[in-house]
């Protein structure tokens, strides 16, 4: 014999009101709102966007070191830096200036740096030495690597001369 079920429907007493879909809404966007604040007041908090302290007076300062990169290439100089390891380790700098006319400048204070881009603690200052003839040379111990190459010269304490350029000391 053949049996059929039937099966009964229960009748759920849930009903989609108009002021259900309201709160629905209003909670739906309440939630994001909620999250767009909390997520605006952590990043105003915890980073002020300010990259200087004093943005003005670097802007200011830039703008000067523009002008006085712009002084420097009209003076025509040239500037040959040399960089040797020598056989007990230490890295010899020799730096020759000439002027437009190919005139050595002498009577310069020529200070160098070899700065690590990546930690401020390994950089070596240099204070060169004049050997005349628009040739100025100084030792420092440093390990293998890249490095920044800072040469300032200054006369009468006015900085005549800048430059920073990236080598690899083997």
């Amino acid at each position: 014999m053949i049996g059929i079920e039937v099966v009964k429907q229960s009748k759920s007493n849930f009903r989609l009101t108009g002021w259900k879909v309201f709160f629905i809404i209003v909670s739906f966007f309440g939630v994001i709102m909620a999250v767009n604040f909390v997520m605006a007041y952590y990043a105003i908090h915890t980073f002020s966007g300010m990259q200087t302290e004093k943005p003005y007076e670097s802007g200011l300062a830039f703008n000067r070191a523009i002008s006085e990169a712009k002084i420097q290439a009209s003076r025509g100089w040239n500037v040959d830096v040399r960089m040797e390891r020598a056989a007990d380790g230490s890295v010899g700098m020799k730096v020759t200036l000439n002027d437009a006319a190919s005139q050595p400048l002498d009577n310069l204070i020529i200070k160098a740096a070899l700065r690590s881009p990546i930690d401020s603690k390994r950089d070596h200052l240099l204070s060169l030495v004049s050997e005349g003839q628009g040739k100025y040379s100084g030792v420092t111990s440093a390990e293998a690597g890249q490095w920044d190459v800072a040469i300032v010269a200054e006369s009468d304490g006015a900085t005549v001369y800048r430059s920073i350029n990236r080598v690899i000391l083997h």
